[in-house]
């Protein structure tokens, strides 16, 4: 689809719903940095009653094979032996002196009754704008099919040398989509998320945004509609807003 078509069915939407007048519009761009990340997931569940019984027996006594432990519990070797590689890969027990010995960890969950379980390394994509200070949602490869992509960058965007973004700021955001995940699966287990393994950035694309200046009752107002976001982008609406920007586009306006 072409930027005009969206300007012009995004005019029609404004001067319907508002019983206003689009004045003016404009179209720009702002930068938005594609990272790609990985991260290490964790699964909370409840601990099943033999996983709590071998933790227990392995603090009381000392068992060097998962055939001793099955001979006192009356447990398959094999199921044993699959606990105890799974609790070993989790870091809940470790071999010691040619023995299983619980880790502080294995003793913390036995007592919380909670068995945190590492999952494989995940990756994702996150899209960084430095105008919003933040991440935002959208499709990038639907954005680059826009034929009629403008030249021009946000007036208010000064392009200078990017700080990294901080890892926590990163965090919170893989969290965050996470957290969205969650709720929208059928799994009772949530997922957590400690900490990033990797970050790389991979591009910079330009996000085209269009501006309308509205007039209703002798005022002006701009709204934005951000096409990454496929919706109206009220942190720059927000900033074109304020006093000074306005009188900016009286003045365009008037001269």
């Amino acid at each position: 689809m072409e930027l005009q078509v969206i300007e012009k069915d995004l005019i029609e939407q404004i001067e319907r719903d508002s019983k206003s007048k689009v004045v003016h519009t404009d179209c720009w761009c702002i930068p938005v940095h594609t990272y790609h990340a990985t991260y290490q997931p964790y699964k909370k569940t409840t601990m099943d009653i033999l996983m709590k019984i071998i933790l227990f027996s392995l603090q009381q006594s000392n068992f060097e094979s998962a055939d001793e432990l099955s001979e006192i519990l009356l447990v398959e070797p094999l199921f044993i032996e699959d606990l105890l590689k799974k609790m070993q890969q989790n870091g809940l027990v470790k071999r010691e002196t040619d023995v299983y010995v619980l880790t502080e960890k294995g003793i913390g969950q036995l007592g919380e009754g909670i068995f945190e379980e590492q999952l494989e390394i995940r990756s994702i994509e996150l899209l960084y704008s430095p105008v919003h200070n933040g991440f935002l949602d959208g499709d990038i490869e639907e954005v680059l099919d826009f034929e009629d992509f403008p030249e021009k960058m946000y007036r208010h965007y000064e392009q200078k040398d990017e700080l990294p973004i901080p890892e926590e700021q990163m965090l919170h955001q893989i969290r965050s989509i996470q957290s969205i995940e969650d709720e929208d699966s059928e799994e009772e287990q949530k997922i957590e998320i400690k900490s990033i393994e990797s970050i790389e950035e991979v591009q910079i694309n330009d996000i085209p945004i269009i501006e309308f200046v509205i007039r209703k009752n002798n005022e002006l107002n701009i709204k934005t509609w951000n096409t990454l976001m496929d919706t109206w982008d009220p942190q720059l609406e927000y900033e074109l807003n304020q006093e000074n920007h306005i009188k900016e586009m009286e003045n365009l306006l008037n001269s």
